[in-house]
């Protein structure tokens, strides 16, 4: 065969190549359409091409930059930053001021549509989840209501349900939104504090947090970071160790310092950590610091950003924090070496776990940078030095069990079991127990008081309690929770359930436990209703609602016999119905039955006029 002829051949082969992966690609489009049980948005938005560009610090991904409009039409001014340190979680959005009002216009930030709705009287109250296509999520929370048929939507959802909670996934295309499209009012429902809008930028497919200000949205900030201070930790090993001793600095002429510049420390492995802060320009609240870099002689040695947050990681803040210091005032030291269950996947560059060898007898120059994410900077230089002569030797605390973070723990005596699954302890744990019985005079305590370690270590797995009863009357098994009481004497109801002469729950904390008895039922209160009463210009009907200690499990209100809507604010303890056309004008008869976790239940009634 000729070259002329082979080229002509293989020409041949290459058409028909072609032209069967274009039928094959057509028929499998066909094939897949016709599986789809619904159309979710007859004609998809085309997502146009957008500018990526770098942070001002580095970042593991690149960002959209304008692809997204704010979802406030006032400047952005931050009450608190993304990763910031919180109570068991680093803050996982921005919380943006609102003037200290509700009812400031929420906007859908990009094309998209409702892709779960939450309404909770606690957490993040009113929130809404909007999917986008270029692969994020937004969402919106402590909102005051609603807007448009979104609101309808909620309101129609919880009537069917009869309930005033609500958690589910919308299907895609029943709510869509266009970029700009006012989608809420700004409130301050849920565990809000003040008014103010939760904004979060959620990676669709890991449901990952983003710093959403790596997408473009422009905060005025030249200010540069706090270093308040730094704590140097005493090290037997990565599972032992003690401190810290905290040093505060002063800032002279722009520079950080140390009350020495060199300290000599006692053993030779050093582990640090700092406490420091950020400010923007537009508000004096102490916001969260972007990263944190350690250097060992000029070498980073330990590396921590904020970029993103996994919820499945963010309890391990309670390693990442020197905990005990947290409990005991000492505010929030970020420790810069990684014990060995502490599983964030923050750290970056880190060699040794962070942890710093002096054994060598030199003079070790050590560096702390801490950025924010405007790229200000701030530095702290200071020397360590090991001296033999200064040595002393950490040893380990008396304990009652020797628990290994990496498997299965049990703790079993007469009147209490404990189980801990692997990974409840961020390192290897010297545990200790005691009980005491209550004292003759004490009323209503059926079991040994069971101190179960210690509140100021922290535990990242809920693991599991069961106290025996002791002197409970049969009639009050079904009234009993497991109590835990901190060191001010306040209670908390952790519940429970029976097996057999024990009495099992779940907790996440250290402390004292005991079972107590809860026969009270939930008070209700009247705030705007009253028997007999012209309710003609009143707008709801307002009770508040507590319960001494299994806490409140439901509550529902009827008028003339139907199920009208009660929203919830748990930090208040206030319920509200607001009057709509399911209860117009004339006579009517409201009532409230409010159950706790034990089964007590209470009831009001009242006619009222309009």
């Amino acid at each position: 065969m000729s070259c002329i002829q082979k080229r002509y051949v293989f020409s041949l082969l290459l058409l028909f190549f072609i032209i069967f992966c274009s039928l094959f690609t057509t028929l499998e489009a066909t094939a897949s359409s016709s599986c789809m049980h619904y159309e979710p948005i007859k004609e998809m938005p085309v997502v146009k091409k957008h500018h990526y560009s770098a942070a001002a610090v580095p970042t593991k991904y690149n960002y959209p930059q304008n692809y997204f409009r704010s979802p406030l039409d006032i400047p952005l001014i931050l009450s608190g930053s993304f990763g910031e340190l919180r109570n068991n979680h680093f803050h996982a959005g921005l919380d943006c001021k609102t003037k200290g009002v509700e009812g400031k216009n929420i906007y859908s930030i990009a094309d998209g549509y409702i892709k779960r709705i939450k309404v909770s009287p606690g957490g993040y109250g009113n929130a809404l989840y909007v999917e986008h296509f270029n692969g994020y999520t937004s969402v919106y929370a402590h909102l005051q209501k609603f807007q448009g048929t979104i609101g309808q939507y909620v309101k129609d959802r919880q009537y069917s349900l009869q309930s005033f909670e609500l958690d589910e996934n919308v299907d895609p295309g029943v709510l869509y939104v266009k970029k700009g499209q006012v989608i809420a009012k700004s409130g301050n429902s849920g565990s809000s504090s003040a008014p103010h809008l939760h904004f979060e930028i959620r990676d669709s497919q890991t449901q990952e947090a983003i710093n959403p200000l790596l997408f473009g949205y422009k905060i005025s900030d030249t200010r540069t970071p706090l270093i308040q201070s730094i704590g140097i930790y005493n090290m037997a090993s990565e599972n032992l160790f003690i401190g810290p001793r905290v040093f505060g600095t002063k800032k002279e002429k722009g520079v950080y310092k140390l009350p020495r510049y060199t300290f000599n420390v006692s053993t030779p492995l050093i582990g640090l950590g700092i406490k420091a802060y950020d400010k923007q320009n537009a508000a004096n609240n102490l916001n969260g610091i972007y990263s944190i870099d350690l250097l060992e002689n000029g070498n980073k040695i330990y590396s921590f950003d904020v970029e993103r947050i996994s919820f499945a990681e963010t309890r391990y803040i309670n390693n990442h924090l020197d905990y005990k210091l947290k409990r005991t005032g000492g505010g929030n030291l970020q420790k810069c070496f990684i014990e060995p269950n502490n599983l964030l996947s923050a750290y970056k560059n880190v060699i040794n776990r962070g942890i710093i060898d002096l054994s060598d007898g030199q003079t070790h120059k050590m560096m702390f940078i801490v950025r924010d994410l405007a790229g200000n900077s701030s530095r702290l230089s200071f020397n360590l030095k090991y001296s033999p002569s200064k040595k002393v030797t950490i040893k380990p605390p008396s304990h009652d069990a020797m628990f290994s973070y990496a498997v299965d723990n049990y703790f079993d005596r007469d009147q209490i079991h404990l189980y801990f699954p692997y990974g409840s302890f961020y390192n290897d744990l010297y545990f200790k127990y005691s009980s005491s019985a209550p004292s003759a005079e004490t009323k209503g305590v059926y079991s040994l008081y069971h101190k179960v370690h210690n509140n100021k270590t922290a535990v990242q797995k809920y693991f599991d309690i069961k106290i025996k009863a002791r002197y409970l009357p049969a009639e009050l098994r079904s009234k009993a929770v497991i109590v835990y009481k901190d060191t001010r004497g306040r209670k908390k109801s952790i519940g429970g359930n029976w097996e057999g002469d024990f009495l099992k729950a779940r907790t996440r904390d250290f402390g004292t436990y005991y079972i107590t008895t809860d026969t009270q039922a939930p008070k209700i209160r009247p705030i705007t209703i009253k028997p007999g009463k012209n309710m003609a210009k009143n707008s709801t009907i307002t009770v508040k609602i507590s319960d001494n200690l299994s806490g409140i499990k439901s509550y529902n209100g009827y008028v003339d016999g139907r199920w009208v809507l009660m929203e919830y604010d748990a930090k208040y303890a206030r319920l509200r119905h607001w009057f709509d056309e399911k209860t117009g004008k004339g006579k009517h008869t409201f009532r409230l039955v409010v159950e706790d976790g034990v089964g007590n239940v209470k009831t009001y009634t009242a006619s009222y006029r309009r």
